[in-house]
Parts: C-alpha cells; structure tokens; sequence
C-alpha cells in the first residue's frame, strides 16, 4: 500500500499531539456568574418525597409509576453561549423503569418557545443502581431556537434514593489558546484524512466506479464524525421519529442505536470496497488503514462540540470494516476479482 509508513507515523504523532493538547490547555473559562438558585419546584405524589436544602436535593420515590421531580428555571441566557454544569451526585437502590430513561437523572432542558427539545444533549448524567458520591459535569450549548431554558433533577418512574449537591451552572467561553490548539489539530487531521485516502485511490489501477464509491465512504464518516453533539443528535433523533412512524414493527425488532448500526454500515461498505481495490495488498495492511480511520475519527471528536469519543464505536467500525475486507478476501481466493480501469 502507497505511503503505509508515512501514514502510520502521521497517525501516531497526531495521537500524541491530539491528546497532548487536551490535557495540557485549559478549554474553558468562566465568563458568568451561577445561574442557578435556590428556587426548585417539587412535584411528588404518595409516599415519594422531594427534600430541598440550601445546596442539595434529596429524592425518594417507591412508586414506579409516576415522576418525582424538582426543577427550576434559569434566567435569560444567551443563545449561542456555552454552559458548563458539574453537580455532586449519589445513588442508593435505584431500579430503573421499562424505558431508557426510567432512571435518576439530572437534566438541563431547553424550549423552543412551543416545545421541550428532548433531541438535544440534555443529560448531565444518568444513574441507577447505587453510587457513591462522585463529581459529574457536562457541557451544554444553547441553540438560536431557544426561548427558556430549565433544570430537572428527576427519578423518572423509577423507584430508590438519588441525592444531589453542589450544583454550579455557569457560561463558559472557549480559551484562545485552546481555540488556536483545536484549529490546528483538525486542520492536521484533515491533511492526515487526506492523505490516507488519496494513498488508497491509487493503490490500484481500478475503475472509477470503485474510487468514487470508496471516496463517498470517507467523505461519510469525515461529515458524521464532524457533526457538532446537537446537530447529531436533532438527526438521529429526526430518523428515529421517521423510522417509528413508518415502521413500528422494525424499531421494536432492532435492538441497537440507529448511530451503532450506521458505524457498522459505513465501515462495512468502506472494508470491502478497499479490499476490492487493493486485491494485492495483505490483508494486515488493509486492517490496519481501517483501523487508522476508526481510531482518527474518534480522536477528533475529542474537539468537535457536544461529542464523546467512544471506544465501543471504535470496534463497532473495525469490526464492521473487517467483516467487509474478510469477505472480499475469502471470496477473491475463489474468485480473483478482475474489475480495472475498463471494467466500466
């Protein structure tokens, strides 16, 4: 395979550059005071129970079949901002609910004037079980659409004790340092992507067919990858809402994320239509430039804005391009493929 060494020596350096920079720059600082007070409204019913105190929130429910919540709503904050929420919390005996999100949560919600916009990244965390007191944050960027904006810290027909304390609710901007680092390492990324899949265009004399099929994979994953948390998740909630309205039967059958099965596709599609271009290259080589963009296109999202790298979406993608490659492979002992360039 074209410039393999050169690849994997990029890949690396940008591994370190790209997590060096994450530990060693402060991303935000404060540019507002806590936006958060001590006005919480409860709603219980029965033997639930909703304890507030100065700095702490105490719920209890032994009823599964309601909510029992406390929430409030923010101030005026700027559309465009940044916040940034971190809270204390702990968890005793907590059983979730049939649903997803029958558990403990703490949630910051946006409207947009006529509607909560529940396809937003709204969860600071979600617990169940029993849990020790830990310190959680998350960061949340306010949409141009939103019109108000409030708390939740629920047990959402669940039942069990969470606790909340020292909650903190604050814009935050992003550290010019930081923001020089983070254009700098996608622009690097960028040029790695570049190069990776110019080497594999030509790796082979095949047809154009097979360039721009395989061009089309990486340009998938690059603009999936690149998606800001918000954007992604008003998508895959959008395709979610399609697919329960179209077919019901089939969202009940499938029991993964639409996110987790489009991994899997793309990179299937991307294994075999480089193992089809590149017959003559070991299939070691094509493992690892497949396991090079799984890993790259985690790293980046690190500084993409509302995303989380994950490690199971990193063998989500390989094992789906190694399925892809090993067919092609098994098939091609049997039958050498034979497409070129005036196979079309």
């Amino acid at each position: 395979m074209p410039l393999l060494k050169t690849n994997i020596l990029l890949f690396i350096f940008l591994a370190i550059a790209t997590f060096a920079c994450l530990f060693w720059i402060d991303r935000y600082q404060q540019v507002g005071p806590d936006l958060l007070s001590h006005q919480w409204n409860a709603t219980t019913f029965g033997r639930n129970r909703v304890d507030i105190s100065e700095s702490a929130l105490s719920l209890v429910s032994q009823d599964p079949r309601i909510i029992t919540n406390a929430q409030q709503y923010l101030p005026v904050v700027e559309r465009g901002s940044i916040l940034l929420f971190s809270a204390e919390m702990k968890s005793d005996n907590v059983i979730p609910g049939r649903k997803p999100w029958n558990q403990a949560r703490l949630l910051l919600v946006q409207n947009d004037g006529k509607n909560d916009r529940w396809n937003l990244p709204l969860t600071v965390a979600t617990l169940y079980g029993t849990h020790d007191w830990d310190t959680y944050r998350n960061f949340f960027y306010i949409t141009p659409q939103t019109q108000s904006v409030r708390v939740i810290a629920e047990l959402s027909q669940s039942v069990g004790s969470f606790q909340i304390r020292n909650m903190q609710l604050f814009p935050v901007r992003e550290t010019e340092t930081y923001l020089w680092a983070k254009k700098l390492i996608l622009i690097s990324w960028g040029f790695f992507f570049a190069v990776l899949v110019g080497s594999c265009l030509f790796a082979e004399k095949k047809s154009a067919l097979f360039r721009v099929v395989l061009t089309c994979a990486f340009i998938s994953i690059i603009i999936g990858t690149s998606l800001p948390g918000y954007m992604k998740t008003s998508v895959v909630y959008e395709v979610e809402t399609q697919i329960d309205v179209l077919s019901p039967a089939f969202a009940d059958i499938v029991p993964w994320e639409i996110t987790k099965i489009w991994h899997a596709c793309i990179f299937l599609i991307l294994g075999t239509i480089l193992s089809m271009m590149a017959a003559k290259v070991p299939f070691v080589q094509v493992m690892i430039i497949i396991m090079m963009m799984a890993a790259g296109t985690e790293m980046i999202q690190l500084y993409i804005d509302g995303r989380t790298p994950l490690i199971s979406d990193f063998f989500i993608d390989s094992i789906g391009g190694f399925i892809g490659a090993l067919i092609i492979k098994l098939v091609s002992r049997n039958k050498p493929f034979s497409l070129t360039k005036h196979s079309f």
